[in-house]
């Protein structure tokens, strides 16, 4: 019986519901933290940018797409040095480059989600890059609470908690000016 594809959404259910197993579950669970740390990390930086009438919307979407790639950047130099370490020879192991892809996307499409509204809208689009990280990571939020047995009750004070911790992320990051 030939293996049937999976659809994306029928893959996140199964990586939350844990049906996945070994290389594929370390990969999907990279791709995945990697678009929330990037999600976490550009909230931070978008509500640090300065607001005033001297910005250009160019330097917004620079401030995203520049703090994206170089935080992209780092973390791939960082896994690649961490994973060498760890193993025989210092070679990479067997699944790194899918680890390392998964990253990439997951880090890509977070992105887009922050970037497309600072190149398409002018005024708003502080607002709604901030929306849209933040609503990314509520949706994570709201499936990781759904994927356990508890009452829907208990699942919206799990994202009420991660809400909480998100603007906690976002109010240390406010007390550096610049």
């Amino acid at each position: 019986m030939a293996a049937q594809r999976m659809t994306f959404s029928e893959r996140i259910r199964h990586a939350v519901s844990g049906r996945l197993h070994g290389a594929d579950l370390e990969v999907w669970r990279e791709g995945i933290t990697m678009s929330l740390y990037i999600s976490l990390s550009l909230l931070a930086v978008i509500s640090a940018f300065p607001t005033q009438n001297g910005n250009s919307d160019f330097s917004f979407a620079w401030a995203i797409a520049l703090t994206s790639v170089g935080l992209i950047m780092a973390h791939q130099v960082a896994y690649r040095m961490s994973s060498r370490l760890l193993t025989a020879n210092s070679k990479l192991h067997d699944e790194a480059g899918r680890v390392l892809f998964a990253q990439l996307v997951g880090g890509a499409v977070v992105t887009a989600i922050a970037l497309i509204p600072a190149l398409i809208l002018r005024n708003s689009a502080f607002f709604v890059s901030l929306g849209a990280l933040f609503l990314y990571i509520m949706i994570v939020g709201y499936l990781i609470a759904r994927s356990r047995p508890t009452s829907r009750l208990r699942s919206m004070g799990y994202i009420a908690t991660i809400a909480l911790a998100v603007a906690a992320i976002i109010f240390v990051k406010s007390l550096i000016n610049h």
